[in-house]
Parts: C-alpha cells; structure tokens; sequence
C-alpha cells in the first residue's frame, strides 16, 4: 500500500490523500484473562500475574521493550468495546527516533487524543499491529479522516486504514512539523512552548507527559545551538514562554540567551531548594513545577503517576498516552531497576496520601503507572513504590 501523506497548507488547511479500507477486529483481551484462571491450577497465581501486574496502588505494563508499553496502554485507555471507546487516530512514531516519540506526544491529548504506537523502522512489530486491530480507529474528522498518523519519514502506512503523515527526517524537522500540525488542528498557536536537548533523552523525557496534558509543544536544541527548524518553529509562536528543561550542562546558558530573543524564557531545572542533580531528580523537580498554567503542580495527593526507565525512552510513547485521556500521569524516571532513587522516594513520602481520625472515606489516593517487565523496575522496587503511595493513618505514631 503506498504512502499517504498529510500536509500543512499555510499553517491552516489539511490536505490528506489515502483511502479508508475494511479492517478485521479481534476485539478485547485474550488467551488466560478471558477464559479466567482457575483455583484448580498450581500456577493460578502465576497466571494472574499478580503482584508483578499489579499491587494495591500501582499497574505495571510489563512490556519488554515500549513497542509492548505503548500497545498495553492504548488498548487499556481504549477499551474498544464500541465506537464510543475508540480512538478517532493513533500516532505511529518509529522505536528508533525517540525525538519524535517526545515531540509526537502533544499529539495525544486535546483536540485529537491520539494514542502513541511504535514501528520497527518501516515495518509494525506484532504488538503495534494487534493494537492496531483491536482498537480499529474511527478516522479522525480534524485530519481529513485518518486513521493514523504518521510521525517522520520511517513508520509505514498500515494497512486497511487511512493514514496521514507529519513529515521530517531529523529530530527538529519532525518537531517542527508536529508543532506546525497540531497548531493547525487546535486552530491557533500554544503560548507555552517546551525547550529540551536533542541529544540527552533522559532530560526530554517528561515533557512528553505535559505536552500531552497541555497541548504544549516539544521543540529541541542542541546543547551549544538552536537548529534552524526550532528557531521557525518559535517564531511561529509569537515570543511564547519558553521552558527548558534540563541544567546548563544540557542546554547551555549561550542557548537560553539565544533563546531569551525568541521569547520570555524560564528554565525550569535551575536548582534552588531542589537542586537537580540527575535527571532522575529533573523529572521530580519538573513534576513539582507550576508557573501561570504551565505545569503540572504536582505537590499534594491523589494523583496519578507514569514511571519510566531511563534506559528506554521511547516508554515516552506510553507516557504520552497516560498524560491525557482521563489519567493525566506526569513521567516520573528512574535510572535504576533494582534500587528506588533516592529523589524519587523522598518525592513520593512528600506527596503519600494520609488521612485522620480513623476516616479514610474522604482520603485522596495516588497511584503509578510502572512502565516496562522487571528489567527495567524491580518487583521489588514496585513494592516499595507501593507502600510509599498507600494512603495512611497521619494521626498515629509510625508503625500503627
């Protein structure tokens, strides 16, 4: 099936060619959860999963590698079971560009809500493909009808659906061709705009999440120099607010005074009370983070959570998912499977759930999202992840 692809016209108008095909659907779930586990069996809890699949207060998606991530999630976020719990397009990002999983994100929230899956270059891992026939996408009315969309110039058209693509062949065209797509289907450009390293994944990454929740596109520099495609891409914008995201050793302070002509610029690691040490610690300080109505102010309970590795950036995909669509995760990282960052776990103590006077019925309640198998967080990190989201008596010595 040859390419279709999807174009800005003036920043304004869609232009679209494809045509929309009949597609199979094998519907939900499969295999052990369908027919159910039974008491009889000596592996029944094996077969369930649990508490590797889930604890009281954390899901884990326990993919091998994001391409299982990303498929786990869209179908958990849509159901599936009739058009009203379907997606109207899903975005196709290739495993191998995590620049464009990043940038692609913005894409899953508001207005078209288009969850993120991954390609193996030009061809659909086994997961992407199922996802792709379970979820059977409406075609999506604010892009001419596509089914998907395509992001860069590597994921191959699917298919039995209709497809569109961003076009870009490197990290910032295909930015800057996001940033110009979305801006068409929203109807106007965003006044916050997110500034991250091209070239250190592990900073980009919780922008991804935001970008989701907000709208707010992810453009990317280098550490020493703005490429031409960002640069278009905020003057686009209008002298937006622009927030970094990473330390000077990421981006450096020649980029932010460069960036300074561009528009008003905040970078939201700069240390103070919470010095950033890590990217680990970014990604808590970024959660934290508020100004105006640009972040996420995550400082108190009852919220939902997303965490990924370090080591797999293209979890992004999952995330994005997670940042909209009703769950409104922000990305916590972790740079280690068999240890709890110690960033990460005081973070997790300051916003833990308690309540009072024997009540818990009117307690908030936080729970997180573990992207990726034990490989990427141990069962028994997710264990204390657990007990440090679990909504506890704080009227009471420690230890009742």
């Amino acid at each position: 099936m040859p390419r279709r692809t999807l174009l800005l016209a003036a920043g304004a108008a869609l232009a679209l060619s494809g045509c929309s095909l009949s597609t199979s659907n094998s519907g939900g779930g499969s295999g052990q959860i369908n027919s159910g586990v039974s008491s009889s069996s000596r592996q029944a809890l094996a077969q369930l999963g649990l508490p590797t699949a889930a604890t009281r207060d954390t899901t884990r998606v326990s993919g091998t590698d994001p391409v299982t991530d990303a498929a786990g999630v869209a179908t958990a976020i849509f159901p599936a079971t009739g058009k009203q719990d379907r997606p109207g397009a899903v975005a196709l990002v290739d495993r191998g560009q995590w620049q464009a999983g990043v940038a692609a994100a913005v894409l899953a929230g508001s207005p078209l809500h288009a969850p993120v899956l991954l390609s193996d270059g030009d061809t659909l891992p086994g997961a992407t493909s199922d996802a792709l026939s379970r979820l059977k996408p409406t075609g999506e009315s604010l892009a001419k009808g596509a089914q998907a969309i395509l992001v860069g110039d590597t994921p191959p058209a699917p298919g039995g659906v209709k497809s569109g693509a961003i076009h870009g062949n490197n990290p910032y065209t295909i930015a800057e061709a996001v940033d110009r797509f979305q801006t068409a289907v929203a109807g106007k450009p965003t006044p916050d705009v997110m500034v991250a390293s091209g070239d250190q994944s592990a900073w980009a990454m919780p922008a991804a999440a935001w970008a989701a929740r907000s709208g707010d596109p992810v453009l990317f520099v280098k550490k020493n120099s703005i490429p031409g495609p960002t640069k278009r891409a905020l003057a686009a914008h209008a002298k937006p607010n622009i927030y970094i995201l990473g330390t000077s050793s990421v981006v450096s302070a020649s980029v932010e005074n460069q960036l300074k002509k561009l528009g008003t610029v905040v970078r939201v690691n700069a240390g103070g009370k919470n010095a950033v040490k890590d990217a680990v610690s970014g990604a808590v300080q970024f959660a934290r983070f508020h100004q105006g109505t640009f972040g996420w102010n995550a400082t108190q309970p009852g919220r939902n959570y997303s965490l990924a590795s370090t080591s797999r950036p293209l979890d992004v995909a999952a995330a994005a998912t997670l940042g909209s669509n009703g769950v409104y995760a922000p990305l916590l990282l972790t740079d280690k499977a068999g240890k709890l960052p110690s960033a990460l776990q005081s973070y997790l103590l300051d916003v833990q759930p308690g309540f009072e006077n024997g009540d818990p019925s009117q307690g908030f309640y936080n729970r997180v999202w573990i992207l990726g198998n034990r490989d990427a967080v141990s069962t028994g990190v997710q264990a204390k992840i657990d007990q440090l989201t679990e909504l506890v008596p704080v009227d009471q010595p420690t230890g009742k």
